[in-house]
């Protein structure tokens, strides 16, 4: 970009690490954090270990430094104003965390996952080799399971296997938003979850609008649902059938909503008094639109990033 001076209008400068910073920065004003390999000795690396929970004195004090003198340099660039200068302003906000426990029928396909060789071998992961090596299963002669995949490769697939089982079983039938690496272990879940529960698929489409019955969403309150999952919740809760069957009038915004219709749904969302309901992805939700209209948020699935919650509920 050609020109004498650039300027950057952000929310959230950064949300994972301090090289989001420095990319950011050095678009506005080049090389004023020096060189990326200088920026993460000095700056970076610091703070990073500082924050560790095996954190050293010497380490620690090092981070709160680093910090300082970070925000000592960008005090010449870098104008900040946050939400505290008008809180007077605006209406009050009350957290709740709702803590939800699994159903009967959920613990039941939990352990039914628990129990695949996969995840057996994952838990055990850790312990030591039955060989008499000494060094952990993992590392010694369990690195691959079945398959031939090495177990480091499993964690996370299974993660998120058991994320949607204490999200909603009914996700697991969905393939949409799944993986090409996850698919294969769903598949095979799926099968042993069918084979101890015959009526799997009718059990989740009665449960599944059991919480957006409540009179609540057809009260005064607007509503706004955030799900990670765009492609699974939504697609399970925003059924007309059920939806209609509790007279709930909704808008659904994600990832497939073009642009020029996010802008209708969201002044029709403010405006009308028939529409309580918008059930939304947090990241195609998250920035740039905003809900005034509603006076309750309720986040589903939160993310693995707090800032794209946080993002999404002062939309």
């Amino acid at each position: 970009m050609r020109c004498k001076v650039r300027v950057g209008l952000t929310g959230t400068i950064l949300q994972n690490n301090l090289e989001e910073l420095w990319c950011v920065m050095d678009w506005a004003i080049p090389g004023c954090l020096g060189s990326p390999v200088g920026f993460k000795n000095k700056f970076s690396d610091p703070v990073e270990h500082g924050q560790k929970h095996t954190v050293t004195k010497r380490s620690l004090a090092e981070g709160r430094k680093a910090v300082q003198d970070l925000a000592k340099r960008l005090s010449h660039w870098f104008l900040r104003r946050t939400k505290a200068l008008i809180s007077d302003q605006l209406p009050k906000k009350d957290d709740r965390v709702v803590y939800c426990s699994l159903t009967d029928f959920q613990r039941k396909v939990y352990r039914a996952v628990l129990e695949t060789d996969d995840v057996t071998l994952l838990l055990q992961s850790s312990g030591k080799c039955h060989c008499g090596s000494g060094r952990p299963r993992k590392k010694c002669c369990y690195k691959l399971n079945a398959d031939g995949v090495p177990v480091r490769y499993l964690y996370f697939s299974y993660l998120a296997i058991l994320r949607k089982v204490a999200n909603h079983v009914a996700l697991l039938q969905s393939k949409e938003g799944t993986s090409k690496k996850q698919e294969k272990y769903v598949t095979a879940i799926c099968e042993q979850v069918f084979r101890k529960f015959p009526d799997f698929t009718g059990r989740c489409k009665q449960a599944a609008f059991e919480a957006m019955s409540d009179p609540m969403y057809s009260g005064k309150m607007k509503v706004r649902n955030f799900s990670q999952r765009s492609r699974t919740y939504i697609t399970i809760i925003v059924c007309k059938t059920n939806l209609s069957l509790y007279g709930l009038e909704y808008h659904r915004l994600d990832g497939n909503t073009k642009s020029k219709d996010r802008v209708k749904i969201v002044k029709e969302f403010n405006s009308s008094r028939d529409v309580n309901l918008c059930l939304v992805s947090t990241l195609a939700g998250g920035l740039g639109l905003n809900f005034v209209g509603a006076n309750v948020v309720v986040l589903f699935d939160p993310t693995w990033n707090p800032a794209n919650d946080l993002q999404a509920i002062d939309r």
